[in-house]
């Protein structure tokens, strides 16, 4: 079951958060790119899994379909709706690994390999899926919760580069789990240190307390989110290269 899981779950991962660019996610209102990003969703499956497995990839399909279009045409896009469009998604991608456990194990290449490179390529999946949960899907779900925000702090005069916050987010995350990952979490204090003066260090006037307070509040989500996700990827892993 954690073969099937696994492969599906990054799948979906590199579907939603890799392949689907701000250009389809902008046109998601037209049927066609919905079926354009479900079909990438459902090859990819096909390609992880390495078996055509025909009840699997059209419950992806669907689903993604489905939800997607639910959610360009009656949701808000809000941080409440993409969580349910999420965890929609992760139920039905565990269910069909419940339903059909072995079929990773059986596909058309998997079981012709050894199993120590077997072990490997389901740790490399399992690897990959930690990255993208924690820097770009743990991105947009900060954008989201910290949406309401945003507004507040729109006209201070603290301008940045263009999409410098998102950037700086996804080193940050990418250097926390690099850190776990490596068994040193003794340097993410020293990452947070150094972070706190690099970001605070103009901000003199008690005039810029709500700037202050929006980057606090961001920061702390960023590296909690990050320290979470790279916690359960290294117990994840350790299934697969105890």
């Amino acid at each position: 079951m954690a073969e099937t899981f696994v492969a599906i779950l990054t799948a979906h991962l590199l579907g939603d958060f890799i392949f689907q660019t701000e250009w389809m996610i902008e046109r998601k209102r037209w049927t066609w790119v919905l079926v354009l990003h479900a079909a990438i969703v459902a090859l990819t499956s096909y390609l992880l899994l390495g078996t055509f497995h025909w009840r699997i990839l059209l419950a992806i399909l669907l689903t993604h379909f489905f939800m997607d279009a639910i959610q360009a045409h009656y949701l808000s896009g809000s941080l409440a709706s993409s969580l349910v469009d999420q965890f929609v998604h992760l139920a039905v991608l565990l269910a069909l690994a419940w339903c059909f456990p072995d079929t990773a194990k059986n596909g058309w290449w998997i079981s012709r390999v050894n199993p120590d490179l077997s072990r490997w390529y389901f740790a490399s999946l399992t690897f990959i899926s930690g990255v993208i949960l924690c820097v770009p899907a743990g991105g947009a779900l900060i954008a989201k919760a910290i949406g309401r925000f945003t507004d507040e702090i729109r006209g201070s005069d603290f301008a940045g580069l263009t999409r410098g916050g998102q950037y700086i987010g996804w080193l940050e995350r990418s250097l926390v789990m690099l850190l776990l990952l490596m068994d040193q979490p003794n340097g993410i204090g020293f990452l947070i240190a150094v972070k706190s003066v690099l970001r605070f260090g103009d901000i003199k006037e008690p005039s810029q307390r709500k700037v202050a307070e929006y980057i606090i509040i961001g920061t702390f989500l960023s590296f909690g989110w990050a320290l979470s996700i790279s916690t359960l990827t290294q117990k994840a892993l350790r299934h697969w290269m105890p």
